[in-house]
């Protein structure tokens, strides 16, 4: 379920979370549902950022990659500090998001999650050169975003997760919070397959984003985003884990995809999957997405507001922390 990047690259302080004037609370607890939206640095992400943050918990901002042979970091972006002020200044709090990504592979790459994760003198030096970008640049907290794992990799993932809670600790307080993003399986087999003991992560991790979106995309059939059902099942699945509810956020997407055709394999925006659909636009009640067939052969399947209030319905069902929507470069956050 990886979120390949095909347009893009790559996936807490609670407040109470208004969208469009309203508390947004769990049905079981009443608890307010904590929103994160993430966001890339350039293009229109500031003035996204700054209309999105008064209705967030959190905004996560992608970020910076691990180098190649896993001892340090790539040099970040330009403008994550400017994203994390613009945040900070407008109530939100920011998270710093690291990951494998990899420009020359365009997807996350294992080999650099391996070469980082069985080594603990790389661990311990990537994990204090992260916390200490956060600090630099004006973050709360960092994101763990590994992805494309093997099985061998979850002793080094947690050893990982433990070293950087240590130096956010060190360099931003002892309330400061370390999260992951979660690639989504279905069941115990999947996690560890793709290099997650969520066992043994719940010691060092306080969030986990479960990422509930890429169930098909340019490297399966054509098929939902993120079925809403399919998204529940990896919750549960996350549950059984020993990962408590109360620390699971959902994924949500704020795209789509198309198959076969011209313009094949690639991920649409919202806004462009509506106005491609035009009248042949499907809305699924329990999917929670649309879809479409084009006359030309395509097929189109995107998820957009209306998708975002039915997933943090199920979110409120399911009592969980909270959502987190990919991203606010192809969609703002909904009202």
């Amino acid at each position: 379920m990886s979120r390949r990047a095909v347009l893009v690259s790559s996936a807490v302080v609670l407040v109470a979370v208004v969208l469009g004037g309203a508390l947004v609370a769990h049905a079981r607890t009443g608890q307010a549902l904590a929103v994160e939206a993430y966001a890339e640095p350039g293009g229109a992400a500031t003035s996204r950022v700054s209309a999105a943050a008064p209705h967030v918990a959190t905004i996560g901002i992608d970020g910076v990659t691990i180098a190649e042979d896993g001892r340090g970091l790539n040099s970040p972006p330009a403008g994550i500090a400017a994203l994390s002020g613009t945040a900070s200044g407008r109530g939100a709090a920011t998270e710093l998001l690291v990951s494998n990504y990899s420009s020359a592979l365009g997807d996350f790459s294992p080999r650099i999650g391996t070469a980082l994760l069985g080594s603990a003198a790389n661990r311990e030096r990537v994990a204090d050169d992260v916390a200490r970008l956060a600090a630099r640049t004006g973050m709360d907290g960092v994101q763990i975003d590994l992805e494309s794992l093997r099985a061998r990799d979850r002793p080094g993932l947690v050893a990982f997760a433990a070293a950087v809670r240590s130096a956010v600790h060190d360099q931003l307080g002892s309330q400061a919070r370390v999260s992951m993003a979660v690639m989504a399986s279905t069941d115990a087999a999947g996690f560890r397959d793709t290099g997650y003991d969520l066992r043994g992560l719940t010691e060092h991790v306080d969030r986990f984003v479960l990422m509930t979106y890429d169930q098909h995309g340019p490297w399966s059939g054509a098929g939902p985003v993120g079925a809403l059902p399919w998204a529940r099942e990896v919750v549960r699945a996350a549950e059984r884990q020993g990962v408590r509810p109360s620390t699971i956020d959902l994924g949500i997407a704020g795209y789509g995809y198309v198959w076969g055709g011209a313009g094949a394999d690639a991920q649409v925006t919202p806004a462009a999957a509506a106005k491609t659909a035009g009248d042949r636009a499907r809305w699924s009640d329990r999917n929670g997405e649309w879809s479409a067939r084009l006359d030309d052969g395509r097929v189109m399947h995107w998820s957009d507001a209306r998708s975002f209030n039915a997933r943090t319905a199920l979110a409120r069902q399911l009592g969980l922390h909270g959502v987190a929507m990919w991203s606010l470069g192809t969609m703002a956050l909904p009202r």
